[in-house]
């Protein structure tokens, strides 16, 4: 049997053969965009299990009063009917005779080749070519070439198909379907409830004069070309679409819908007589100046840890949504329905270092999403009873608050839905933001920046002041009844992750008032004297006599079972096979990281047998059936020089998205979390990076299947290159000043490149 996956190069996915059954699989990982829009892999041809998913970052949408709002799926522009002499050309009828679909995550463009053989013994090579430009955000360019052995009547069916819906959900109006000079079409519509208003143009060409039509169906506009197709003389079809909505920050600046129905014609026009071939060329040359600009390579022959890499960058950049400060990235990005497309903690621990070390305006702006929904969270607060400003665990526009579900999966114990309490309790996510900020500051050295986002932590430290809970017994402050990172885990007491993280939150608040304060108003005082009375009183868990740091007050007191079977099981989740979620909570097991991404994040304040002995009680009890987990636990593991163990966990993370163990794990949309967690497993992991206070500490720990690792990271502004190799490390710079850093733990003054062995 032929394999399905194929994986030629280190940029190179490759769907080698047909199979309908894994078809969202691909859909999912091929997705192209360019951080404005992003688009499903779909195939031209419609299928059953297919699921076609357009997204723009911004457009959310409440369908009803009962749901919370979802980023809209919007209409198929890919849709193309092919058929020859009435004989629709699909791949689950005829006969496939070779199947190939390659997409490049360097260049972004997706290519299929097909050679199939219709039912009246008529031979088709089809090539289907695709790109969203990464040059113009509003461009997406498809191409379409079809070969026959002999002659026939072809006829192609292609357009705007606006019967797209969120699972059943229709967040667009009918809407107005326009044919212009019998060239261009265009649907222009708007979302029901927030009434923003979308156009969608496409102009369609080909190199041979057939007979068009328009055909306009309810929430369908389309062209059908029909003529004969002559043996050996190819036909190419070629489509050029131009996505605009009311959310673009160009439609801000004019609020005029003539803007909207005029520039994506115009636009099309000159897309369509510069041609195929150009508009890739310059999306190329885009993606190639996002590659310069942090360059990083792995040098080994073995192509999935190349590939990993490049698969999660590309994903970062096609998913993230930098250009615009009110946007901000979805936990499956743009690549399918799952999360609704809402923002979680996902960006600020998992994600934003990548852009804070490599892109630091693309970092601030993920930043400044959250200094724009300030007045949300706070709102958000309020309404919870607290003050300051809480941030919702689940995120979509600025205004929109909290937007968590009530509900998920069915209960196999009470067959009723079970509730969704991580947007009440997982409060931990506003130490997140605040702990993200941070380090991009750190790293960024930008201390105008740090002035503005002050207002910001001092509000979350607010917070914090009031959600915890003076306990009289113990003459302390607790914070109960929370999840933690560990979702398994409900209605739980001091949770030590979420306790470190506000206490984090409340010093960085002192730290900023006495930096930049210059005088406090009565009630600020207050606040002030609050937040020093509670970071002093905070209860934080410490390593018992085991050296063991509780979870929360009761974790290690749980029911211990065998885990076996379900670190065995090829799917996440397989625990709920036997137990309800009330069960799973009586018992000692972790959905993922939580006490080790703890002391992940704060190492320094643990002594190293600490480190190792948390490893060994909480490594065994975690199923991983979180994509967040593994990469945790990949760079913990190098915190204790288990770098064997350490790369076992990487090679995990190909299966997340990229491998073949699961094939419907991505049918929602990739995992944008382990986007970024590859990457920090590289350069922060293997590539030994880490900035704090003290500075830049270089510490690599690479694996023996590498050869060599390089890098580049900024600093302050300053750009550094590091070669990792086995026995030494090269450093180069191109700034004339001097950069202190230590170097496996020895103090170096970076004045020229330099070799260092170790």
């Amino acid at each position: 049997m032929k394999k399905v996956i194929h994986y030629p190069n280190e940029w190179v996915m490759e769907e080698a053969s047909f199979d309908s059954r894994y078809i969202q699989k691909f859909e999912s990982t091929m997705a192209q965009g360019n951080g404005y829009l992003e688009a499903r892999n779909t195939l031209e041809e419609r299928y059953k299990k297919s699921k076609p998913g357009l997204f723009v970052s911004g457009m959310f949408n409440q369908f009803s009063s009962h749901e919370v709002t979802e980023l809209v799926n919007f209409p198929d522009v890919f849709l193309t009917e092919i058929s020859l002499n009435k004989e629709l050309v699909n791949l689950e009828s005829g006969k496939i005779l070779s199947y190939s679909r390659q997409m490049n995550f360097k260049n972004g463009e997706s290519v299929r080749s097909v050679v199939w053989k219709s039912a009246q013994g008529i031979e088709l090579k089809l090539m289907f070519r695709r790109f969203v430009s990464m040059h113009d955000k509003h461009v997406i360019v498809q191409q379409v070439r079809i070969d026959s052995c002999e002659s026939g009547e072809l006829e192609i069916l292609s357009g705007i198909d606006a019967q797209i819906t969120n699972s059943g959900s229709q967040h667009f109006e009918e809407g107005e379907k326009r044919y212009f000079d019998k060239k261009y079409l265009q649907l222009f519509t708007q979302t029901t409830q927030t009434h923003l208003p979308v156009s969608v143009t496409c102009g369609q060409t080909m190199n041979h004069l057939f007979d068009r039509k328009a055909i306009m169906k309810r929430r369908q506009i389309f062209e059908k070309f029909s003529g004969t197709i002559q043996a050996n003389e190819p036909i190419i079809f070629e489509k050029y679409i131009s996505i605009y909505t009311g959310r673009d920050q160009e439609f801000d600046s004019k609020k005029e819908e003539w803007y909207l129905r005029k520039q994506p014609i115009l636009e099309v026009q000159k897309n369509v007589d510069m041609g195929y071939e150009q508009l890739m060329a310059a999306s190329e040359d885009s993606w190639n100046q996002i590659w310069q600009k942090a360059p990083i390579e792995i040098k080994t022959p073995a192509i999935k840890d190349k590939l990993l890499l490049n698969f999660a960058r590309y994903h970062i950049h096609a998913m993230a949504p930098v250009q615009d400060n009110r946007m901000n990235i979805g936990a499956k990005g743009m690549t399918g329905e799952g999360y609704k497309g809402h923002t979680f903690w996902d960006t600020e621990i998992f994600l934003l270092p990548y852009f804070s070390y490599n892109y630091p305006e693309s970092a601030k702006h993920l930043i400044e999403f959250r200094l724009n929904s300030l007045q949300a969270a706070e709102q958000n607060a309020k309404s919870n009873g607290y003050d300051g400003a809480q941030y919702p665990w689940e995120a979509a526009w600025l205004t929109d608050g909290e937007v968590t579900p009530e509900f998920g999966e069915i209960d196999i114990v009470t067959g009723e839905p079970t509730p969704i309490l991580t947007g009440k309790l997982e409060h931990h996510v506003t130490g997140d933001v605040v702990f993200g900020v941070s380090q991009y500051i750190t790293i960024s050295q930008d201390s105008e920046f740090e002035k503005m986002i002050f207002p910001m932590v001092w509000s979350c430290a607010k917070f914090w002041c009031t959600r915890v809970e003076w306990n009289d017994h113990k003459n302390r402050y607790d914070i109960l009844d929370v999840i933690g990172p560990d979702e398994y885990k409900e209605h739980v007491n001091n949770n030590a992750y979420t306790n470190y993280l506000a206490k984090y939150t409340i010093d960085r608040s002192i730290a900023l008032y006495a930096k930049y304060k210059e005088s406090l108003s009565e009630e600020e005082q207050g606040w002030l004297e609050k937040m020093q009375q509670v970071s002093q009183a905070l209860y934080l868990p410490v390593p018992d006599e085991q050296s063991i740091l509780p979870q929360d007050d009761d974790y290690l007191t749980k029911t211990i079972i065998d885990l076996a079977p379900y670190h065995q099981a090829k799917q996440v989740g397989t625990i709920f096979h036997d137990y309800n979620l009330e069960e799973v909570n009586k018992i000692q097991v972790s959905k993922q990281a939580d006490v080790l991404l703890l002391m992940l994040l704060f190492s320094n304040r643990f002594t190293k047998q600490e480190l190792m002995n948390n490893w060994d009680y909480y490594y065994p009890k975690t199923l991983h059936d979180s994509s967040l987990s593994m990469c945790v636990h990949c760079n913990y593991a190098l915190l204790l020089d288990k770098t064997v163990l350490a790369y076992e966990l990487f090679k995990k993370t190909f299966e997340i998205d990229l491998g073949d163990t699961n094939m419907f794990s991505s049918d929602e949309g990739i995992h944008s979390a382990s986007m970024g967690g590859i990457w920090q497993n590289v350069v922060l992991g293997f590539g030994g990076l880490a900035i704090t206070t003290k500075g830049i500490s270089i510490s690599p720990k690479l694996p023996k299947e590498w050869e060599e690792l390089s890098y580049t990271f900024s600093y302050g502004g300053k750009k550094i290159k590091v070669h990792v190799f086995s026995e030494q490390i090269v450093l180069e710079k191109n700034e004339d000043s001097e950069i202190p850093l230590f170097v496996n733990g020895k103090k170096v003054i970076l004045k020229e490149n330099v070799t260092i062995a170790y």
